[in-house]
């Protein structure tokens, strides 16, 4: 009975289908698989395969660089996929702080052990690409923190008023009143008042220096003085004579 099942068992699939059908399940895969998971989610036809002749498959693989191993993670299996460490390590960034932005320090301390030294390196880089976002840090002590989305002022905001609002209701008022203020306050025209008093006044442009001078005008050379003519000096008065006596005036 035995011989007769063993003449009924299925052909194995050959060895190029299989690296194919391991591709499609590691690609539609969001994180590394042990060779068990990737042997449960393969088709029928290529279960057949052992662990053994999987995990070969798989080692021969990463070793011509077609896939990735990476260290074993509750499991006492290593795992595998077609994405790199720095990927792999991307997604568990960006799933950590899908709801609430962290600081280094605490993304550190969430993450598995092998991805921390990767951790800086790839928050930098997923920054630079648009794909994580700065935040200002929640308080004096906590450094600057990264989110899946952008910053919102509302949530800093909130914040700046609950500790206003516990400073004013140690004075005396209670938070309907509080609450009730600080609407009407915005409302109010004048809230953007002060901060367009700050601005300095505008300035009217300065008129280059060649609108307010004259052109200058080269000075032109002093005429020389003129000469008097230089006339001879008077002689001395000569001393006049009558006419000349006529013959009839003569004795």
């Amino acid at each position: 009975m035995t011989q007769v099942m063993d003449s009924f068992r299925p052909e194995a699939p050959p060895a190029t289908d299989l690296v194919a059908a391991v591709h499609r399940v590691l690609a539609a895969s969001p994180e590394p698989l042990t060779p068990s998971k990737i042997l449960a989610s393969l088709p029928a036809p290529f279960r057949n395969a052992t662990p053994d002749e999987l995990t070969d498959v798989l080692r021969r693989q990463v070793a011509a660089g077609a896939l990735y191993e990476f260290p074993r993670y509750r499991s006492p299996n290593e795992r595998y996929w077609d994405r790199s460490m720095p990927v792999h390590v991307a997604a568990l960034i960006r799933t950590t702080v899908e709801e609430t932005a962290l600081p280094l320090s605490q993304l550190r301390r969430k993450l598995p052990a092998y991805a921390v030294p990767h951790v800086e390196a790839v928050v930098r880089e997923q920054v630079a690409q648009g794909l994580l976002h700065r935040h200002p840090a929640a308080s004096s002590r906590g450094g600057e923190r990264y989110g899946a989305r952008p910053p919102e002022p509302k949530d800093y905001l909130r914040q700046e008023l609950s500790a206003v609002f516990d400073r004013l209701e140690k004075l005396g008022f209670n938070r309907p009143q509080l609450r009730e203020s600080a609407m009407s306050l915005l409302q109010e025209e004048e809230w953007d008042q002060p901060a367009q008093a700050e601005q300095p006044p505008e300035r009217p442009p300065t008129p280059s220096p060649s609108a307010e001078m004259p052109p200058r005008q080269e000075p032109q050379a002093a005429a020389p003085p003129q000469r008097q003519e230089e006339r001879p000096p008077a002689s001395p008065a000569e001393p006049r004579y009558s006419e000349a006596p006529s013959a009839d005036n003569l004795p």
